[in-house]
């Protein structure tokens, strides 16, 4: 059972109002002894009224025994059916006839105005917060949209761009991957032109470094390190480094200083692949 949307139906409203038919009472009094979420909204209400009854209630006046009783009046005797009364006791018949006072009715027929009015401001609350509450997930889900819209035309542009350098002529496709067994998880993919003498990176997975470090790409010739340049750790691009490579036996990763490094430091090698 969907408790919250039994509460927003308005029906414990009416229940407080005595307004609801004999199968409805018993049912919210049967669910209102199951659910206590049922329970405390209804004794929430009832308070509320109550509360309403007691704020709006007036004190009557002082004069109000005295008005009332000069608004009972004597009628005249009842006539007789026998023709044997009996008239030696001196006892009469005395009809009373009582008016109710017009500012009573017109207290109850305030109070339960006011009632109505609490429990349908009540209902409008309730409303209010679910349709908040519903434009917040909109919001939400508009903003995660927009996210996942963002991140495909990022990885659509970064096919495109891979579609293309595939198709050049002469590129070989080279993939780097852990040197050591121990080592962090790294995993790129070096695409060569040899005749260009230009290299294209694309990484996959690589450790996030501090703002004093960065990753250098090394081309091997003859098992003497050649700098190739540094590198980012951007997955949604390929990077295209800015040293001309013209030969190279395989490539390496390591990770140096800020701004790379003349020499490879050997104990940071990270990844390596061999050309084929």
């Amino acid at each position: 059972m969907n408790i919250p949307d039994y509460i927003d139906s308005g029906i414990l409203e009416s229940y407080a109002l005595g307004a609801v038919s004999d199968q409805e009472r018993r049912e919210v009094q049967c669910l209102s002894a199951i659910y206590p979420e049922i329970r405390q909204e209804l004794d929430k209400l009832t308070q509320a009224l109550e509360n309403y009854a007691l704020l709006h209630s007036t004190e009557p006046p002082a004069d109000l025994q005295a008005r009332i009783r000069s608004r009972l009046t004597m009628g005249p005797p009842a006539p007789s059916e026998s023709t044997n009364t009996d008239t030696t006791s001196g006892a009469k018949v005395v009809p009373l006839h009582r008016e109710v006072p017009t500012f009573q009715v017109a207290w109850v027929a305030a109070a339960a105005v006011g009632l109505v009015l609490i429990a349908f401001a009540y209902f409008l609350i309730n409303q209010l917060k679910n349709k908040q509450e519903y434009a917040d997930e909109l919001a939400q889900t508009n903003t995660r949209i927009q996210t996942e819209v963002s991140q495909l035309k990022q990885q659509q542009a970064h096919n495109s761009q891979l579609i293309s350098l595939l198709k050049t002529p002469g590129v070989e496709t080279i993939r780097l991957a852990k040197a050591k067994p121990d080592g962090a998880q790294a995993d790129l993919v070096v695409y060569w032109n040899r005749a260009a003498k230009q290299v294209t990176l694309e990484v996959e997975s690589l450790p996030t470094l501090p703002a004093d470090k960065q990753y250098q790409l090394w081309a091997l010739v003859g098992g003497k390190p050649v700098d190739a340049g540094v590198f980012g750790t951007d997955r949604q691009r390929l990077q295209r480094t800015a040293r001309a490579i013209a030969a190279a036996d395989a490539f390496a990763v390591t990770i140096e200083k800020a701004g790379g490094s003349p020499t490879p430091t050997l104990s940071t090698l990270l990844a390596m692949g061999k050309v084929s």
